[in-house]
């Protein structure tokens, strides 16, 4: 949806998840998490408060809910499937620079290593799919969106990491 603001339009995307796909998980992992992973966000983000001035001395300040950076990888690795070329690369690069963040990795792999095991398996196929068996492809799509810095060693990096958070013994 398209949400008016005094400096234009911003586009905002709406995405809404049935109890259904909660309490009958479908049998595609794709599908499954999707429905997990935002409702996983939705149960656990965090209000944050973010503070704008314009140049001409405009403050505007507004409180919204974030999702944590567990749930937002999820959410990141399930849309890679629906998403254009660009996107694609965009949502690989986000997830890689989490991981890669010193501060932000502990809190994403705790929050990974603790989600439910249906969810940590689903997260593993989609590492397994997008970055161990297309990861080639994955980085020609994060370089051509502008992450240039980021090599096959930083994917294998996430990968692994992301592997070994969704492990369940």
């Amino acid at each position: 949806m398209l949400l008016p603001t005094p400096y234009g339009q911003v586009k905002v995307d709406v995405l809404e998840v049935r109890q259904v796909e909660i309490d009958e998980p479908s049998d595609d992992p794709g599908d499954r998490l999707h429905a997990s992973a935002h409702a996983w966000a939705n149960d656990t983000a965090s209000e944050v408060t973010i503070e704008v001035a314009s140049l001409r001395g405009v403050q505007v300040e507004v409180s919204t809910l974030v999702a944590e950076p567990g749930p937002l990888i999820a959410m990141k690795l399930q849309a890679i499937m629906n998403r254009e070329a660009a996107k694609q690369g965009t949502d690989l690069q986000d997830i890689a620079r989490l991981l890669l963040d010193e501060q932000v990795r502990p809190t994403a792999l705790a929050q990974l290593g603790n989600c439910r095991a249906s969810t940590a398996a689903d997260i593993a196929l989609h590492v397994d799919l997008w970055l161990v068996r297309r990861r080639r492809q994955a980085m020609r799509w994060v370089h051509d969106v502008g992450g240039s810095d980021l090599t096959l060693d930083d994917l294998d990096l996430v990968a692994e990491l992301l592997l070994a958070a969704s492990e369940r013994t």
